[in-house]
C-alpha cells in the first residue's frame, strides 16, 4: 500500500518526537549517547568549523532567514506548489531539530553532575552555608589581582590544559574535538542583549564576546567550553569553569573564576539570610565590589533593556522546554554545587 506524503511527514515527525521523548525520560541512555557517541560529531563538526576564520553557526543561522523568505516567495508565485513547499519547510524543521540532538542537544537530559562524578550532594544547612560563605569570601579576597590586560590566547591555553588536568575528575571526554574561539557575527546585538558567550552545536562552536570585560574574559571561555564537553546545565557549566580557573597556576583565571561567582554567591546568602547579609558584604574586599560594579556597569553600557529582556524570557523557556526547569535562574544555583564540592575539588 502506497503511503501518501502527509502521512510519511507525520510518521516522520512522530517517530523524531518519541525518541527525542524517551532519551528525555532516561538520563542514562542521554548519559551513554554523551559519554560514546556525542565525542565523533563533536571531533568531526569541531575540526570543520576550525578551518574557517568566521562563525559557520552564527553564518548558518543568517542564510536560514533568506532561504525561508526565498522559499515562500517562490510559493506565491507557484513556482513550487504550496503542499510541497509545506512540506519542505516541514522537513527542513525536522532535519534542524534531529541535527540539533544529535549534534549535542541530549545533553539536556543525561544524568547531573553528582550522579556522574560519584559525588554526595549536601543537603542544605544554614550553618554549613554560612561556613561556606565566609570561606568564599576570604578566599575572594587573597585572589584579588589588579588586572589591565590579558593575552587572550595564553588565557585559552591555560584553559584547556586545566581541561586536560581535571578530565577525570570532571568526567569529561578530552580532547572531545577542537575548541577553536570564534567572533560572534553580530557581536553588537548580543552586547545589547548582554551574551558574554555561548555555544553553537550545529557546528560546534564556542563563541565569546569581545566585549567582555578582561576580569571576566577567562571564566566566560572557560563555561562555553564546558558546553562543547557536553555539559548542557548553566549551573555545571559555570561550576566547571570556576573549578578550572579558581585551580589554575594563573592568577588571572583565578580571580576571574572569583569575581564572576562572587554575586551569586551574595545573592543567594541575601535570600536565606536577609538580616546577615551586610555582615557578608562586609567582609567583602572593597576593590572585589567596585570590580564587580564595574562589570554591571560596563554590559549595561551595552545593554538595550527592550533586547535583552526579550532575550532572556526566550532563553528561559528555551531552557525549560528541555528540562532545565529553573530556566534562567539555573545560573545562579552553582552556589548549591559549590557548598557541595568547594572543599572537595577546589581547596
Amino acid at each position: 500500500m502506497k503511503v501518501s506524503k502527509p502521512i510519511k511527514l507525520l510518521i516522520t515527525t512522530l517517530l523524531l518526537y518519541m525518541l527525542v521523548f524517551a532519551v528525555g525520560k532516561s538520563p542514562g541512555i542521554a548519559e551513554w549517547y554523551i559519554t560514546n557517541i556525542y565525542p565523533i560529531p563533536a571531533t568531526i563538526l569541531s575540526y570543520v568549523s576550525a578551518l574557517f576564520p568566521f562563525s559557520l553557526y552564527d553564518l548558518f543561522l543568517i542564510l536560514l532567514i533568506p532561504a525561508f523568505i526565498m522559499l515562500v516567495i517562490l510559493m506565491i508565485l507557484r513556482k513550487i506548489r504550496w503542499g510541497k513547499g509545506l512540506r519542505i519547510l516541514a522537513y527542513s524543521v525536522l532535519m534542524l531539530i534531529a541535527w540539533f540532538y544529535f549534534a549535542w542537544g541530549f545533553a539536556y537530559f543525561r544524568q547531573d553532575f553528582y550522579t556522574r562524578c560519584n559525588m554526595q550532594q549536601t543537603v542544605f544547612d544554614g550553618d554549613l552555608f554560612k561556613s561556606f560563605a565566609v570561606d568564599f569570601v576570604s578566599d575572594a579576597n587573597n585572589a584579588y589581582l589588579i588586572v589591565t590586560e590579558i593575552n587572550k590566547d595564553s588565557v585559552d591555553r591555560k584553559i584547556e590544559q586545566q581541561y586536560e588536568k581535571l578530565k577525570d575528575v570532571l568526567k569529561i571526554n578530552y580532547p572531545n574535538g577542537k575548541r577553536k574561539t570564534k567572533r560572534m557575527m553580530y557581536e553588537f546585538l548580543h552586547t545589547k542583549s548582554s551574551i558574554s558567550g555561548y555555544f553553537g552545536p550545529f557546528f560546534n562552536e564556542v563563541h565569546v564576546n569581545n566585549f567582555s570585560p578582561d576580569l571576566q574574559y577567562p571564566f566566560t571561555l572557560a563555561h562555553e567550553k564546558a558546553h562543547q564537553f557536553g555539559v548542557a546545565s548553566e549551573a555545571e557549566c559555570n561550576l566547571y569553569a570556576f573549578i578550572v580557573c579558581a585551580t589554575s597556576d594563573d592568577a588571572q583565571l583565578r580571580y576571574s573564576a572569583y569575581l564572576s561567582t562572587i554575586s551569586h554567591v551574595l545573592t543567594n546568602y541575601r535570600k536565606a539570610f536577609p538580616d546577615e547579609y551586610r555582615d557578608l558584604v562586609g567582609l567583602v574586599d572593597p576593590r572585589i565590589i567596585s570590580d564587580v560594579r564595574a562589570i554591571s556597569n560596563h554590559w549595561i553600557s551595552g545593554q538595550n533593556q527592550a533586547l535583552n529582556k526579550v532575550h532572556r524570557e526566550v532563553y528561559d523557556t528555551y531552557l525549560k522546554t528541555n528540562q532545565i526547569n529553573t530556566g534562567i535562574q539555573n545560573y545562579s544555583e552553582v552556589v548549591s554545587l559549590l557548598i557541595s564540592t568547594y572543599h572537595g575539588l577546589v581547596k
